[in-house]
């Protein structure tokens, strides 16, 4: 499978790490872009774009019942140029901890009893 890099800004975004986010339903009082129709939800702080692979903001806040909840995107820039359409968001798949086993402590209790 050919691999797909778009040029954002001097950003490179990986077209397999995006993740359809939903519909914008409105853009609340105090300028907060509100996303439904969510299927898997995101990190808080993870990055959203537009189709034209154009940085809208980042994820704000999840509200809302757990079966439909709402996504609260915080826009980068002016709230007029963001389209009332799907927006997506890009997967950071960050190395998680080395080892994932149990932490080996300093201390009298994991010395090994010596014969």
């Amino acid at each position: 499978m050919r691999k797909l890099y778009i040029d954002f800004r001097k950003t490179y975004i990986l077209v397999e790490n995006l993740r359809k986010l939903g519909k914008v339903k409105h853009i609340s009082h105090s300028g907060l872009i509100v996303v439904s129709g969510i299927k898997s939800l995101p990190k808080i702080g993870s990055e959203v774009v537009d189709r034209r692979m154009e940085k809208v903001g980042f994820v704000y806040d999840i509200i809302g019942p757990t079966k439909s909840p709402f996504v609260l995107i915080k826009p980068k820039g002016r709230l007029d140029r963001i389209i009332l359409d799907e927006l997506f968001v890009v997967v950071s798949h960050a190395g998680g901890r080395k080892g994932k086993g149990e932490r080996k402590r300093k201390g009298k209790g994991n010395r090994k009893k010596r014969n």
